[in-house]
């Protein structure tokens, strides 16, 4: 049964031995990596050039070698190469849209975030925060099952008996990552001292948990009164800060917060046939959880009735309440970023040309609802 046992983690020492080193693989891939910072960076394309095994640990690399972080006093470089691999290892390549892609996109997305804008000056994050931040984001869906919070619930399976109902994937994440590194030849965290580690296992706790959409409204009411409170002050630089050293890092810890549960939903602020891919995997991966719901006899979770479901209108409808309010905020404070804001409206006006298509044709749900006629990508949704 799904998750009914412990956590097992994938260490493949073995195999571990055999790979090659990182440094070999940039060598041989290294036209293809130069592109991992552009804005429009296609992560599918990028798969089939290099392996899907491949993908996280090179792309991992790149980004921390990109943010400055790949020096001794930061990790432990010999052991970066193992960690990244076994984090690769512990995604489950069966899981359509939660799986290493993902977990490292997010990662891409951060770094977009934060070379192509001044969030290190407003919110005056330090290189413990960055490298935080980055990690968390690699490993924040690990051992993903590809069943949702609300699925473990109400199987009352183990995962949610563990975690008592609360951020039941989201804790297993967090607790997963942290096994991993506690493995010696994975611990890049191993020079740290108790006060610098403790600092930012805190830190990466609290973004993961972020990720659980049902704290969606939560994170982003905490930006929207920072925002707030700066326009009733009427100050002429932006600044997320009080001033406060007492209060300064919890008020850090909201920003990273909210960063990352942007990224988490960034694939809707992709390039339309970037974005499209996305949610034709996400899309079945629900379906899928449907599937295993009706055949359990539980209820059929929001949007995963494969008979029901228009994807178009449902995209239309989550972009403009979710999307384009989230991406607002981040480009009220980081005007830079805009280009995210510009993708998510032409994707809602992509997704609204196919809701045009369907009412034309008179597209009902339980016409394209047999499992023969999935969506590919490509593909007509």
């Amino acid at each position: 049964s799904i998750l009914d046992n412990e956590i097992n983690i994938k260490f493949d020492i073995e195999q571990n031995q055999e790979r090659p080193p990182l440094k070999t693989l940039i060598d041989k891939y290294f036209n293809s990596l130069k592109t991992i910072t552009d804005k429009d960076f296609n992560i599918f394309e990028f798969k089939q050039i290099v392996g899907y095994n491949n993908v996280l640990p090179l792309i991992g690399y790149i980004i921390l070698k990109t943010l400055g972080l790949l020096e001794p006093k930061v990790i432990v470089l010999s052991k970066l190469d193992s960690f990244l691999y076994c984090v690769s290892n512990n995604y489950k390549e069966s899981t359509l849209y939660h799986n290493s892609l993902h977990g490292v996109d997010v990662a891409r997305t951060l770094c977009d975030f934060f070379i192509n804008s001044n969030i290190e000056e407003v919110c005056e994050t330090t290189v413990l925060d960055l490298l935080g931040i980055i990690i968390s984001a690699m490993g924040h869906d690990l051992g993903h099952p590809g069943y949702t919070n609300n699925f473990h619930i109400n199987a009352a399976n183990d995962l949610a008996i563990t975690y008592n109902d609360v951020s039941c994937l989201e804790n297993y994440h967090i607790s997963l990552l942290f096994r991993i590194m506690k493995k010696d030849e994975n611990n890049i965290f191993e020079r740290f001292n108790s006060q610098n580690f403790k600092s930012i296992r805190k830190r990466m706790i609290k973004q993961i948990l972020a990720t659980d959409m049902a704290n969606h409204g939560e994170v982003v009411s905490l930006i929207k009164a920072k925002i707030k409170a700066h326009e009733d002050e009427g100050q002429s630089r932006f600044t997320l800060l009080s001033g406060n050293e007492k209060t300064k890092f919890d008020e850090q810890q909201t920003l990273l917060n909210y960063l990352m549960h942007a990224a988490d939903l960034s694939h809707n602020t992709k390039k339309f046939h970037i974005s499209l891919k996305w949610v034709e995997l996400l899309s079945e991966e629900f379906w899928n959880q449907g599937d295993e719901e009706k055949s359990r006899g539980i209820p059929i979770s929001f949007l995963c009735d494969r008979t029901k479901v228009d994807i178009p209108s449902s995209q239309v409808g989550f972009i403009k309440g979710f999307i384009v309010p989230t991406y607002d905020y981040l480009v009220i404070m980081f005007p830079s970023l805009k280009y995210t804001l510009d993708n998510a409206h032409n994707n809602i006006k992509e997704w609204q040309k196919l809701v045009e298509q369907h009412r034309l044709r008179g597209w009902t749900p339980k016409k394209e609802s047999n499992k023969e006629n999935k969506c590919q990508s490509g593909k007509k949704i």
